[in-house]
């Protein structure tokens, strides 16, 4: 009877072990499924690749003039308002002629009792009653006495020295003005300038009349093209870039206004028919960019060097081939000779 009992045990415990170990193997080759790292691939293709950069930068009008006080007056009146279209010679800004500190008046009786003397020379002289000596003389002090009355009234009489829009006003009516004070700001802005800066490593591949693309960044569908109009030969002292100037026709609304923050697309390089692989395919590991190639079922880590990029895609010039099956997602999950599952 103890022998059959040992029997029927050692029986329970072989089906046991031969459970377990079933259940083991079953486990290994899940976990040999589950080492296969499943990623996503793209190959090697030659294309054209564009290097490009956006710069932000401040716009003025292609012509721009700051109507600044002379003289510490009291404004009283103002005959243009912000967006107005104004001419040359237009007075936009009235100061006190009467004040304590203008001299208008003053300058405007002593310019036409000088006119009427002139003229009363001149009808003397053809009478023979004066000299031209004295004719000359009485010329003299009138155009003295006129240069002083203009002067005088160009300090209160504000005058836009451009044709253009007000885009600025600093004033109302009953403001005490200061000598230096701006008080407006006339602009050309049919064409417009944008200026923004570069480094120098930068500067060098920019050249005159070079195509680029201006935007806002809060309206893109505004974007207009433009041109280089002038490079700055010397760095600032202060952050050591090279200023740029770019100019392009405003809209037909002109909707670009000067003072606006604009951003501005250019293309700094460009290679034809050179291999290339998406930006993201390149990682940087151990102080070496490095990309994961596909060689039967492993990602294989492989060194590369690299081009011109952009944001989407980036040149390899040694380390792959055309053709080559590359990792371009999963990367990171990854060491040489993983194996890997090809997601679809």
């Amino acid at each position: 009877m103890i022998k059959i009992i040992i029997e029927y045990l050692s029986i329970a415990v072989i089906v046991m072990l031969f459970i377990q170990g079933c259940g083991n193997k079953s486990e290994q080759q899940n976990t040999a499924v589950e080492e296969a790292v499943p990623v996503e691939v793209t190959q090697v293709e030659k294309q054209t690749i564009s290097e490009n950069k956006t710069y932000s930068g401040t716009l003025e009008g292609v012509e721009q003039a700051s109507i600044v006080s002379k003289i510490a007056e009291r404004v009283i009146d103002i005959k243009a308002q912000v967006n107005s279209y104004v001419k040359k010679g237009q007075v936009l800004i009235q100061l006190d002629r009467s004040g304590a500190t203008s001299n208008y008046l003053q300058a405007q009786a002593n310019y036409e009792n000088t006119k009427k003397n002139y003229e009363r020379m001149q009808a003397l002289l053809k009478d023979g009653a004066i000299s031209q000596q004295q004719l000359d003389q009485a010329q003299t002090a009138f155009e003295v006495a006129k240069a002083n009355f203009e002067s005088s009234k160009s300090t209160v009489d504000l005058e836009s020295p451009i044709n253009g829009m007000v885009t600025d006003l600093n004033a109302n009516i009953g403001d005490w003005v200061t000598p230096g004070m701006q008080l407006a700001t006339v602009a050309n802005i049919q064409q417009m300038i944008l200026k923004f800066y570069v480094t120098e490593g930068e500067v060098a591949n920019l050249n005159l009349n070079d195509s680029v693309k201006i935007y806002s960044e809060f309206n893109k569908e505004r974007a207009v093209t433009g041109r280089i109009s002038e490079i700055s030969r010397s760095a600032s002292s202060e952050a050591r870039s090279f200023q740029v100037k770019a100019k392009f026709k405003n809209t037909k609304d002109n909707w670009y206004k000067p003072g606006m923050f604009i951003n501005v697309d250019i293309t700094l390089a460009s290679q034809k028919n050179v291999l290339v692989v998406p930006t993201q395919t390149v990682i940087f590991e151990n102080n070496k960019d490095i990309v994961y190639k596909i060689v039967g079922n492993k990602a294989i880590s492989v060194d590369v060097k690299t081009g011109l990029s952009n944001e989407n895609i980036i040149q390899i010039t040694s380390g792959l081939k055309q053709g080559d099956t590359v990792v371009t997602a999963g990367m990171n999950n990854l060491s040489d000779s993983t194996s890997v599952s090809i997601i679809k």
